[in-house]
């Protein structure tokens, strides 16, 4: 769910912490959700996506030298920006 800047009109004191620290939202006392800065989110985005891509690196490292679709693991690994 997305909340407009307007509608946190009410407490737009609190957007002011944002670029200074992470707000954590709580519901009976119990977190449930969290508000980043834009930047940290998407730091956060590209940062889980290098980890599945060096994930997937491992798992197909084991595979040693087996042939993958005509391409072996150093194929594939410069193929993905990392070789």
């Amino acid at each position: 769910m997305n909340i407009s800047a307007t509608q946190l009109k009410q407490q737009s004191h609190l957007l002011d912490h944002v670029k200074e620290e992470d707000i954590v939202i709580t519901k009976r006392e119990k977190p449930f959700a969290v508000v980043i800065d834009i930047e940290r989110y998407k730091t956060l985005i590209k940062e889980a996506e290098a980890g599945k891509i060096e994930h997937k690196l491992a798992a197909l490292s084991g595979l040693g030298s087996f042939s993958l679709g005509g391409k072996d693991f150093s194929d594939l690994k410069s193929e993905m920006g990392n070789g």
